[in-house]
């Protein structure tokens, strides 16, 4: 697919630049201050350094502006947000170069700030099930602890250990562990609503964040968690494993995070010795 030719946009510049510029492979607009935001043009170029008061920081964050001013004038526009300068009267040629280094710098900040956001969720996720990992749930559960403060709302806590699962790894193999713990995610993932939030803590176990839920639909969520894995064997290479898990779950009591996972991890040991396959309470 061809490439498309950058877009810029003219406020008050001399008459013959659009015609410069759209000879140098620009694809030229022309128009006011009020227009830029709407066009959200690639690089705005500005005949005078008064019309930047008039750009919003928003827009001059994502389009290099460029000003043609007096050389008397450019030490002001460049302190006022321009990203560059072009002496009037001006060459051709030197604009262009300029306006193509502007854009190469503003092309690489892009990249720049989207392999930021890449790495800053890669830290927070976990590789194998694609699930937030424990980072990332407990910066979701303070999160979520902090709305139900602040708006006055219930919330529960499910923690979710799969049963005898080094049985699994000790028997079947670490590949057909890795794939249950995948499988179990998906399940989670299926079992629950679209606002709550399930995250791997570590190993074997995981934990679902239930906003706007009271003690009966904590309950429900549970056993929708336990039920769902349980349903059907987990495919492995060379056969299947049955596959089940405990789930212990607390409600939220204006408590801290750590108090409430503690308390849920309390109800998961209940299951656990209470037989497995099994959802407990708190006491």
């Amino acid at each position: 697919m061809p490439t498309l030719p950058p877009t810029v946009l003219l406020v008050e510049v001399p008459a013959d630049t659009a015609a410069l510029l759209d000879g140098c492979g620009y694809a030229v607009e022309e128009g006011d201050a009020g227009d830029a935001a709407r066009r959200r043009p690639d690089a705005i170029v500005l005949g005078g350094a008064r019309a930047l008061d008039l750009l919003s920081d928003e827009l001059v964050a994502v389009a290099p502006v460029l000003v043609l001013a007096d050389r008397a004038a450019v030490p002001d526009a460049l302190e006022r947000g321009a990203a560059d300068c072009v002496a009037v009267p001006f060459d051709a040629a030197e604009l262009d170069a300029r306006l193509r280094a502007a854009l190469r710098v503003r092309a690489l900040q892009d990249r720049l700030v989207s392999a930021n956001e890449r790495l800053a969720t890669q830290a927070l996720t976990d590789d194998l099930t694609g699930l937030a990992n424990r980072r990332g749930g407990a910066q979701e559960l303070e999160r979520t602890v902090a709305l139900a403060t602040r708006h006055g709302h219930v919330l529960a806590l499910a923690r979710v250990d799969i049963d005898r699962f080094k049985d699994i790894n000790d028997t079947l193999g670490h590949q057909a562990g890795d794939r249950v713990l995948a499988e179990v995610a998906r399940r989670l993932t299926g079992a629950v609503r679209g606002g709550d939030k399930l995250a791997r803590w570590g190993g074997d176990e995981f934990v679902a964040i239930l906003p706007d839920t009271d003690r009966a639909g904590a309950l429900r969520a549970a056993e929708r968690l336990r039920a769902a894995v349980a349903a059907t064997p987990v495919s492995v290479e060379g056969g299947e494993a049955e596959v089940t898990i405990s789930v212990g779950w607390a409600h939220w009591s204006g408590d801290t995070p750590d108090d409430l996972l503690a308390r849920a991890d309390r109800s998961l040991y209940q299951a656990k010795d209470t037989g497995r396959n099994a959802v407990r309470p708190e006491r």
